[in-house]
C-alpha cells in the first residue's frame, strides 16, 4: 500500500483508513526520518480508535494505552544507545497477543526483541522537499 500525504487532512484520512485494517495481534514497525509524521501518524490513528491526546513517548520510550478489546503499546527507540537494554521496554516473557505495537525508529533496536511477533507490518514515511509525505505500508492484512 503506498499513500501520498500533501496536508494534515490527507493524513486523518489515510490513519481512519489504516485504523479499521489494524487488528491485534500486530508489531507495526514505523521508520522515517526525524519530523516524517511518525508519531502524528499514531496520534491520528489512535484518535480514530477512541484515544485523545495520545504523546510521543520519546522520553520514557513507551505509552500503553488500552482500547476497546485490545491494547496499544507505542514505542519509540530514537534514544536508544547501542549499549541500552531494550527488553525492560518490550519483554519477550509479556503477552501481545491482545497488543497492537507501533514502534517508530526500529532500526535502533536490537532486532530480537521483536521476536515474540509473528504478525508484523513495516510502514515508511518519506519527506519531499515540497512538504509532502509519501507512505508505504507491508503486511496489514
Amino acid at each position: 500500500m503506498t499513500f501520498t500525504v500533501p496536508d494534515i487532512e490527507s493524513l486523518k484520512k489515510v490513519a481512519h483508513e489504516l485504523a479499521e485494517m489494524i487488528r491485534a495481534p500486530l508489531l507495526l514497525l514505523i521508520s522515517g526520518e526525524l519530523g516524517a509524521g511518525k508519531t502524528t501518524l499514531v496520534s491520528q490513528i489512535l484518535q480514530c480508535w477512541g484515544i485523545a491526546g495520545a504523546q510521543s513517548p520519546t522520553f520514557n520510550l513507551r505509552n500503553d494505552y488500552a482500547a476497546q478489546g485490545f491494547r496499544i503499546l507505542h514505542l519509540d527507540f530514537y534514544r536508544l544507545k547501542p549499549n541500552d537494554n531494550a527488553w525492560d521496554i518490550l519483554p519477550p516473557d509479556e503477552d501481545y497477543s491482545d497488543a497492537v505495537v507501533f514502534a517508530e525508529w526500529p532500526e535502533k533496536a536490537p532486532a530480537a526483541i521483536f521476536a515474540p511477533f509473528t504478525h508484523v507490518a513495516r510502514f515508511n514515511i518519506s519527506l519531499a522537499p515540497d512538504g509532502v509525505r509519501h507512505m508505504t505500508c507491508e503486511g496489514i492484512p
